[in-house]
């Protein structure tokens, strides 16, 4: 008995049309990106999948296409929105058109990303490694260690070629005071996919001579969300919050507190500031010696008009009970009596002229930390008009490059090189299939159009 079949290609030409009967316009898809790759003429492939939230397992998976033209909107768009780069491993909130090929198969032609998706799920992953961290108790553990009043031996945790690095040392090493610091520099990564692991190496490399050092230092440059992300990673924080040592952050970013921040000693906002602020400690040292030498004095003083007194009233209760020796000793009493106040006055003028250096040397310490942050405050105002100026030029040169790209796609522009749109019954003709000899069809050109009568078909092979 014969089995009744139809051919693989038959099949797929219903699955198609099945496709297309169900999916007659595009639809909004969630997933998560877990490859993505650009060819030569721009554009853009990718494997989509969603996991299973309680195991984590892969439940389903599909490829989708962005084309190159679209592509060039959509990534600078999605990009300057939510400050992270569209890459593997991100969430994303897809607008795409369902097509099924006989050859190909399903794909997803995707024609727009809503980046407010992708921010909000950036934000749940921060707060639940936030909640990861608090459910463990070690939120506080790194910033409750005591930071030694004079820290001069540092361990400095960043990339030798970034800038930020170059600020820092900079301004430690060159500081106004002369203050002497010994900093080690533990290289790492700290941008990208493989930045986390390499920190966390750092920090395994300082743990092994933690008795070297006063304070580890984790600084960068700055850059935009994407590019911190790395200092938002559990294991990184839990590496930092249970270090033994007080670590100090200097990540260079202004609208947002990484995870790293959050679990640091101290957290600064730039490379600089972490410098100044180790400066600055040993200022506060500085002043607090000199304030104990300025004690000391006085209690110098004290003692010596204290003995001067009792030396006197000694004198005078001698003079009563023993004037007889009194007179025979007065020459030798009255020189060393000299000797004691030239003495004593060798000692006071020592001092106040001690007291007039400090004095003179904290005017001008003043005046140049001033002078300092007045140039400092300058410089930020400068940069930021800088950067807001380059950013308004960047955002107008994009709006420029959209409405070319829109005016390309104009129907009249299609027309106009040469193209023509061809209807059957009220329906766009896409194919021969169902167009039988006799069929009246209509063709539209750029200047008209033209009614035809179908005399024959026949398929491209």
């Amino acid at each position: 008995m014969a089995v009744e079949s139809i051919t693989l290609s038959t099949l797929n030409r219903q699955i198609r049309d099945v496709t297309q009967q169900a999916f007659p316009a595009p639809v909004w898809v969630a997933a998560e990106i877990l490859e993505m790759h650009l060819n030569r003429s721009g554009h853009c492939y990718m494997e989509l999948i969603e996991k299973s939230e309680t195991d984590n397992k892969i439940i389903a998976k599909s490829r989708a296409t962005i084309w190159s033209f679209k592509f060039r909107m959509l990534r600078p768009y999605f990009e300057s929105t939510t400050g992270s780069q569209l890459q593997a491993g991100i969430k994303v909130l897809i607008r795409a058109e369902v097509s099924f090929h006989e050859l190909y198969g399903l794909s997803l032609n995707i024609t727009d990303i809503d980046p407010t998706y992708t921010m909000g799920d950036l934000a749940r992953k921060k707060q639940e490694v936030l909640r990861k961290l608090d459910a463990a108790g070690v939120m506080n553990m790194n910033r409750d260690l005591p930071l030694t009043e004079v820290p001069q031996h540092i361990a400095v945790i960043s990339s030798e070629t970034a800038a930020g690095f170059g600020d820092f040392m900079d301004s430690l090493v060159n500081n106004n005071y002369g203050f002497g610091f010994r900093v080690s520099v533990f290289p790492a990564i700290v941008q990208g996919d493989a930045a986390e692991q390499s920190m966390i190496r750092a920090l395994e490399q300082v743990f092994t001579m933690e008795e070297k050092y006063d304070a580890v230092v984790l600084i960068r440059g700055g850059g935009s969300q994407a590019d911190l992300d790395c200092f938002n990673g559990y294991d990184l924080a839990m590496n930092i919050a249970q270090f033994p040592l007080p670590v100090l952050t200097g990540i260079g970013h202004e609208r947002d507190e990484t995870i790293a921040d959050m679990v640091a000693n101290r957290s600064l906002k730039t490379p600089t500031a972490v410098a100044e602020f180790l400066v600055d400690r040993l200022v506060d040292f500085s002043d607090k010696l000199s304030r104990l030498q300025e004690r000391f004095s006085q209690s110098v003083q004290w003692i010596i008009n204290e003995e001067r007194t009792s030396l006197n009233q000694s004198a005078t209760s001698l003079h009563h009970l023993t004037t007889q020796y009194m007179t025979r000793e007065k020459h030798l009493l009255s020189d060393f009596r000299k000797s004691s106040e030239s003495s004593v006055k060798t000692i006071i003028n020592r001092e106040r002229s001690a007291l007039n250096d400090h004095f003179n040397r904290m005017k001008y310490l003043r005046r140049s930390l001033f002078e300092y942050r007045r140039r400092d405050l300058q410089h930020l105002s400068e940069k930021k008009h800088r950067v807001i100026g380059e950013k308004l030029s960047d955002n107008k040169e994009q709006l420029k490059s959209f409405e070319r790209s829109l005016e390309l796609l104009r129907p009249e522009k299609v027309l106009a090189r040469g193209y023509s749109i061809t209807w059957s019954g009220g329906r766009v003709v896409k194919s021969v299939e169902n167009l039988l000899p006799g069929t009246t069809i209509e063709t539209r050109l750029l200047d008209g159009t033209i009614e035809s009568e179908i005399k024959s078909t026949g398929k491209k092979s």
